[in-house]
């Protein structure tokens, strides 16, 4: 259903089929598991190695756990659950983003809940310098990127980056350790993602790769993700299983 890379090098599965997270190395090898709801459908991994997992429909909550699986907290959510977009990490404060929107803060990654509203205008990028949004433009494959600084409040720049046309939908919007953005849509028959590496400093784009999509017909809620040091990680379902592979920009 979702994954996430650690920062030692591990990803981390939400196998939603097995009502389990499993974790791999770099040679595919299972380094541990651990039982989840079987209605958990996305993950963040925190630097210190806590899993937040987002529960938005069954259980509608954000469970946290350390990095050996044991429990740390429990986030419950309100409101409309079924618009959560995804679960972050920035720091230590543990985020649910709204219909691709803004992000609400819920709790600490050691366990204690939000005692007064705090909001992110966008996802913020690894080495905490931007919040960056998205919007693509289907028809004419225009994707535009968008990045505040964090520090100012103001625009550090505002990018839009020519895709394939059409394009169907944004499946990325990441971001490395340096700060360099991620962004990438699918498009063409059969399907690819199309994935632009953006500058920190302006947004030109300075590097470009496509990545192969899944056709199985079964949901997933994140396929795509970088890693701090620039690799990107896709997962790509088949009707036997689900592959994880790399690429980078060149």
């Amino acid at each position: 259903m979702s994954f996430a890379s650690t920062r030692d090098g591990l990803v981390v599965v939400v196998d939603q089929v097995n009502g389990r997270l499993v974790r791999y190395d770099k040679n595919g090898q299972i380094r541990g598991t651990q039982t989840i709801a079987d209605t958990v459908q996305d993950i963040a991994v925190a630097k210190d190695g806590t899993v937040a997992m987002l529960d938005r429909l069954g259980e509608k909550n954000v469970t946290l756990t350390d990095s050996n699986g044991k429990p740390v907290g429990k986030f419950p959510l309100s409101g409309d659950t079924g618009l959560l977009t995804g679960v972050f990490v920035d720091g230590n404060t543990v985020y649910v983003e709204e219909s691709h929107g803004e992000l609400d803060a819920v709790g600490t990654t050691d366990g204690q809940p939000m005692t007064s509203p705090t909001s992110l205008g966008g996802r913020p990028t690894k080495d905490g310098a931007l919040l960056v949004t998205g919007t693509l433009s289907p028809s004419d494959g225009r994707l535009s990127v968008n990045a505040i600084d964090r520090a100012t409040g103001t625009s550090r720049y505002a990018r839009q980056i020519q895709m394939p046309r059409p394009s169907i939908v944004i499946v990325l919007l990441d971001s490395d350790d340096r700060g360099v953005v991620y962004a990438g849509v699918a498009a063409g028959s059969p399907e690819v993602a199309n994935i632009a590496c953006l500058d920190p400093t302006d947004g030109h784009v300075i590097g470009r790769v496509t990545a192969p999509m899944s056709s199985e017909p079964e949901e997933s809620f994140r396929d795509f993700s970088v890693d701090g040091d620039g690799t990107i990680t896709y997962a790509l379902r088949t009707a036997e299983g689900v592959d994880y592979g790399t690429t980078h920009c060149p």
